[in-house]
Order: C-alpha cells, then sequence, then structure tokens
C-alpha cells in the first residue's frame, strides 16, 4: 500500500456496496479513487499515443520552406509566390478505446470466503474491494483520455457498461455472480463490435482463477477454458492489446486445475499468444500492478 488513506478508501467502498445512496462514503471513494489514479498515471508515465505528420502549405513569411515541394511546384504551375511551399510536423493523439472485464465471481468476495474456506474478512479487505479501487483509480485516471467500457463476468456476462450507464455503481455494488465465464464476457465484446472500432484498442483482463462454469465438471470447465482462449486469439487478430492481470487470492488454489488447466498453466498459454500477463501474488499490489501493466502495454503501441 504506496497511499496512506487506502485503507479509509475501501471501507468507503464496502459502505457504498452496502448502502449505493450513502452520498458521503461515494464521494469519499471517487475523490480518493481520483487522487490515486493521477498519481499513478504520473508515476508510471502513462499517456495516450501520439503519431506524427507532416502538413503543408503556401508560404506566409513563416514556417520552413520546403525546397523539393516547391522546386516541383514550379515546374507544374510556374515560378510564383503561391507555388512556395513550407513545411511543420504536428503531432495527433490517438484515439485510445478501453475495455476493463472485471471478474465478479464468489471466490472474489468476502462471504464466499467465510463460507468455503473458513476465513472471517471484513469486506474492506476482500480481493474485490482492492479490485474496485484498482478499476476506480483506473477509471477516474484515464476517463477524460480514454473511452472506457466495462463488462462484468460471473456465471453470466454483463456490459457494456460506461460512464452514461452507471459504470461506477455497476463496479462497485458487485457481490459475486457465480463462477468465471470469462468466454461469456469476450464473446459479448466481440458481438458488440468493439473489436473492430476505430482507434489504440486495449482489453484489461482482471480474474482470480480460471475460465470455468463453476460445478466442478471437467468436460464443461474444458469447454470454456478452450473457448476463453479462442476468443482472447481472435482480438489479438484484430489488433486488440491484451493485458491479462491474474490475482492469487488463495495458496490453496494456486495448484487446483479447473477443467485442463491450473492458474499458471493457463497463464503461460495467454503470455504465448502475445499477451502482456502478470501474476499479483498479494491483493494488496493490485493497483500498482494494473497501472504498471498498463505502461507495459503503452510502450507497444
Amino acid at each position: 500500500m504506496i497511499f496512506p488513506d487506502e485503507k479509509r478508501l475501501r471501507i468507503a467502498c464496502a459502505r457504498c456496496m452496502a448502502d449505493p445512496s450513502n452520498i458521503r462514503a461515494y464521494d469519499t471513494l471517487v475523490t480518493g479513487c481520483r487522487s490515486i489514479g493521477r498519481n499513478l498515471l504520473r508515476f508510471y508515465h502513462i499517456i495516450p499515443p501520439t503519431s506524427e505528420r507532416m502538413i503543408y502549405k503556401t508560404y506566409d513569411g513563416t514556417g520552413i520552406i520546403s525546397y523539393h515541394k516547391t522546386i516541383a511546384e514550379f515546374c507544374n504551375k510556374g515560378k510564383s509566390m503561391d507555388g512556395m511551399l513550407t513545411y511543420r510536423r504536428i503531432r495527433d493523439i490517438k484515439k485510445v478505446r478501453l475495455a476493463l472485464l472485471y471478474d465478479d465471481s464468489n471466490s472474489m468476495t468476502s462471504w464466499w470466503r467465510k463460507q468455503a474456506l473458513q476465513q472471517n474478512i471484513e469486506e474492506a479487505d476482500a480481493p474485490q474491494t482492492y479490485a474496485k479501487l484498482a478499476c476506480l483509480s483506473l477509471m477516474e485516471g484515464l476517463g477524460r483520455d480514454m473511452e472506457i467500457n466495462l463488462w462484468k463476468f460471473g456465471n453470466e456476462a454483463t456490459g457494456p457498461f460506461n460512464l452514461s450507464s452507471n459504470m461506477y455503481k455497476e463496479i462497485i455494488t458487485s457481490n459475486g455472480s457465480g463462477g468465471t465465464r470469462l468466454d461469456l464476457a469476450l464473446q459479448s465484446m466481440i458481438d458488440n463490435g468493439w473489436h473492430r472500432r476505430p482507434g489504440v484498442k486495449i482489453a484489461i483482463i482482471l480474474t482470480d482463477g480460471i475460465p470455468e462454469i463453476g460445478r466442478s465438471v471437467y468436460a464443461e470447465d474444458v469447454i470454456v477454458n478452450v473457448r476463453s482462449l479462442d476468443l482472447i486469439k481472435k482480438l489479438l487478430q484484430n489488433k486488440v492489446h491484451v493485458l491479462y492481470l491474474q490475482l492469487l487470492t488463495d495458496e490453496s488454489r494456486k495448484f487446483k486445475k479447473s477443467g485442463g488447466y491450473t492458474l499458471l498453466e493457463f497463464g503461460n498459454d495467454v503470455r504465448r499468444m502475445g499477451c502482456e500477463y502478470m501474476t499479483i501474488n498479494n491483493k494488496e499490489s493490485l493497483m500498482e500492478s494494473l497501472f504498471k501493466g498498463l505502461n507495459m502495454v503503452s510502450r507497444k503501441i
């Protein structure tokens, strides 16, 4: 934890989840996430990508004369002041679209950990609360410069949500919705045509498990495993940059197989496909890892 008020923000997030009408807690949460997001953006030097191009115009007393263009113009139209051309470089900011796929599976919550693992943890200390703070900080930090869409996945996938369709409320009030159907969220993105939109496209997948249905049926989970990998491959083929963040929330699940994969095996396949892959061994470093991973992706753009 690099920000001293992070604990206070996690408590505010838990209060907002319990009571979405708590205006004071919501204001504390959003204001704090905005400060953290902007600080992390500066720390990891994340800026919108740019491209350079040259523009030419008739000489008006300013600019650098382009001799080659001017001579060619003289040859075509004869010598005149209108035929003298100048040039300058301009830098355009590329349009960036960011898709955030948020894991709303039961294993991210405090109530599931109490039931399944006998871990008595407060809601403010649940993995999902750390994940929510990381996502909100990213949204507050980049919301002015990038178009952000949110998908959630548990037993089902919902989305896309954006700033005009209660994106913040959707992520704050999430409290577990079953399995880990990443494949459904990826399919929803593709059906929505997000991967074909113009500009630079970055998909961030934040999850604490392997894509699975959640009934511990081998054949079902293998289908979801393979389908998720195929859909990620399709995104990559459409020039989507993929950041895959795998949060290890419990050591006992590290080597457990869901379908044909353990966490490490699935992550290795994701990495070999060309995604930027990061394993997060403790929830406290999730926020910094998210921004660090985005920094690594932005260097490749």
